[in-house]
């Protein structure tokens, strides 16, 4: 890790010289309860700002929120959006879950498992984790042979992944679709199918996917360090394990959290700003990618104020629809099996969650029915719109293909969601991402879609860029910032 500088960098110098504590009043309000708002609200909270959040559901924690579910048959039970990995390299999300006391919830995973049809399983516990050499183990995985790539001049394509180098990686790849860049690397069907397994983790299929956006995700989470592929998951659902201690935190600090309030729009005011007929001197916009357009549209200030923020705000796009099924079925799934498999898809199914395994509530009526609780995730439905009924069918029906033990296995009850709220991180759009600091004095953005200097993705990249705006706001009153932590920000080759 030398050539790197170390698995966790600090990217900021914190002045220990400076304040940690606010000198006079001051307001925020933080828009959208996620990660990103979440951070935000409890980091400047602690500073002693006077923090105000809103949120839209009756629920905190966005696209990690859970809620009390009650099902066509009468059946209730807590659900969420779908499993999530909680990476050792998630350095500031990870910070974030020990202030609010939910790290002890943290079960490591045990195995990466891709299952497939046609190719075996490829598990990656094994794999060694220096980086360079944990690129060439993987063929002891099956992913490749080496021959195979020496024989294919094309293969060297493959040293992108290398040379990772935040711009100019994204000038040269992120108008090329992952799907164009595997034909021209020629890349071997079983490392194909690795590639897009990963690839569709970020809800997207491989022919909209920017392969930029795909070397990055493999620098941050495989290539920059020593940590390996496997990850943590928390041992419950998120109400329980994440939410309920991050909202007593909160009440802690006093921020006062406003919700269900859908904020439409953001008025500008002589003193700062008006959310929903309060005052506050800054805002941090940090909802979804979708509802922070929607918001700023409706916020004619921003027009006036930065053209090109408002521009860049107006080009920020969802991804194609997923849906997350969970199914409690009266036959129990007894094979050794890590909680969660990625699979390749048949038609819908990216992934396989044991329920019972996660979440102990599942767990309990697995036991006493003898049973399982599965969930049956698909992050990319097709573009043309599939009736909800079509849906659940085939994700069953492909479950059944990948756990024949279950084949004969009645659903007792289920639950299906169909969503579009994830960031889309397709062909073309990095360069049009607003950053955290609009230029609009005192406002804003934060979340998983905002551009980062840092290669963090998905949770991390949201807690990151809260990060970043908190540090912003410290820096306008002359205060001590936050440490932001990071992988190496470039490639062994870059």
């Amino acid at each position: 890790m030398h050539r790197l500088g170390g698995n966790r960098q600090q990217l900021n110098v914190v002045d220990p010289g400076l304040p940690v504590r606010l000198a006079r009043p001051r307001s925020v309000a933080v828009v959208g309860a996620g990660i990103a708002g979440l951070t935000a609200a409890a980091l400047l909270a602690e500073r002693g700002f006077t923090v105000t959040l809103f949120e839209k559901n009756r629920y905190l924690g966005g696209k990690v929120g859970s809620w009390r579910a009650r099902m066509a048959d009468g059946f209730e039970a807590q659900v969420d959006h779908g499993f999530h990995g909680f990476f050792p390299q998630y350095y500031n999300l990870r910070r974030m879950l020990d202030r609010f006391g939910a790290s002890g919830h943290l079960v490591p995973i045990g195995d990466y498992l891709i299952a497939t049809l046609q190719h075996g399983s490829f598990s990656f516990k094994g794999a060694a984790r220096t980086p360079l050499l944990n690129m060439f183990s993987l063929r002891k995985s099956g992913v490749y042979r080496l021959g195979d790539m020496v024989r294919t001049p094309e293969s060297r394509h493959l040293l992108s992944f290398l040379r990772y180098d935040g711009e100019r990686t994204h000038s040269e790849l992120d108008d090329v679709s992952f799907r164009d860049f595997c034909d021209t690397a020629r890349i071997p069907p079983a490392m194909r199918i690795m590639f897009n397994t990963f690839s569709r983790s970020f809800f997207a299929d491989p022919d909209v996917m920017s392969t930029a956006e795909v070397i990055k995700s493999f620098h941050f989470y495989f290539l920059s360090n020593d940590l390996g592929l496997l990850y943590d998951y928390l041992d419950g659902d998120y109400e329980q394990t994440l939410l309920a201690p991050a909202r007593a935190f909160l009440d802690g600090l006093r921020v006062s959290i406003r919700a269900p309030v859908d904020v439409r729009r953001l008025e500008r005011s002589p003193g700062g700003f008006v959310v929903e007929g309060d005052p506050f001197d800054s805002v941090v916009l940090s909802t979804n990618a979708g509802a922070a357009r929607r918001i700023v549209e409706q916020s004619p200030f921003v027009r006036e104020a930065s053209p090109r923020v408002h521009e860049q705000c107006m080009r920020l796009a969802s991804s194609s629809g997923y849906a997350v099924l969970r199914v409690w079925l009266d036959g129990a799934l007894e094979r050794a099996l890590p909680p969660f498999i990625a699979t390749d898809r048949i038609r819908l199914l990216d992934s396989i969650t044991l329920m019972h395994r996660v979440d102990r509530a599942c767990g309990a009526w697995a036991r006493e029915h003898g049973g399982s609780v599965l969930e049956l995730h698909s992050y990319s439905l097709p573009a043309r719109p599939l009736d909800e009924q079509v849906v659940r069918d085939e994700l069953v029906r492909e479950m059944r293909e990948y756990l024949p033990e279950l084949r004969q296995a009645r659903v007792a009850h289920e639950t299906l969601q169909k969503r579009d709220d994830f960031t889309a991180f397709h062909v073309g759009m990095h360069r049009e991402r607003p950053g955290t600091d609009t230029g609009i004095p005192h406002l804003f953005l934060a979340g998983d879609w905002v551009r980062i200097r840092p290669p963090a993705m998905l949770m991390e990249a949201a807690c990151t860029s809260a990060l970043l705006a908190v540090n912003a706001i410290l820096g306008s009153e002359g205060m001590r910032e936050e440490p932001v932590f990071s992988v190496p920000e470039r490639g062994l080759f870059a």
